[in-house]
């Protein structure tokens, strides 16, 4: 799969150097990356464009169906960085929007980018994570209010935080320990 995603990767960038795909677009070759693998027998269902907070992707495989969302996230300081959903239809409710994030069942790839212009020209890295969904759950209702956001560190040292300004849009930063990664490849 990694290799199908590395190729397509490449014939994007042929194509378009300013940097990283669009989030539809990487959902789309993440498809083609887990259908490409044959001997799996896989299943996978994709709404293009699909705007709603339920799984970008639902693979079935041996009768049994994972529900994935692609996220695109960054690496800093030794913890991935990924956003997530909007709440603002909770109007700032924090015990909805903890109901909520507790219920999600749906693990994570993310594709996390990086653009370097150097004396070598200009090179697009990504790395390849799986996020555990358990691991990024909030424990609770008890977020701290810090300026005009919300946040919580849960029992994995996963920092939660809540942006009111940004429509009750969620992020984590997941130490990297939690996350099974891929090396990361580079095309140039």
């Amino acid at each position: 799969m990694l290799q199908h995603l590395k190729r397509n990767l490449e014939r994007y960038h042929e194509l378009f150097d300013g940097g990283r795909c669009s989030g539809w677009e990487l959902e789309e070759q993440i498809v083609k990356a887990i259908k490409s693998d044959t001997q799996a027998q896989h299943q996978v269902f994709w709404k293009e464009a699909g705007h709603d907070d339920k799984a970008d992707i639902l693979v079935r495989t041996n009768g049994q169906e994972y529900s994935i969302q692609i996220k695109s996230g960054e690496v800093k300081a030794n913890r991935l960085v990924l956003s997530g959903h909007r709440f603002g239809r909770f109007e700032g409710n924090l015990q909805q929007i903890t109901q909520y994030l507790s219920a999600k069942s749906d693990n994570m790839i993310s594709v996390a980018y990086e653009r370097v212009d150097d004396d070598r020209g200009r090179q697009h890295i990504y790395q390849v994570s799986y996020v555990r969904i358990n691991s990024i759950k909030p424990d609770n209702a008890n977020w701290e209010r810090k300026g005009k956001s919300y946040f919580q560190l849960n029992r994995y040292d996963v920092r939660l935080s809540l942006y009111p300004s940004m429509s009750w849009q969620v992020w984590w930063r997941i130490p990297i320990h939690l996350v099974e990664q891929e090396e990361p490849f580079i095309i140039g």
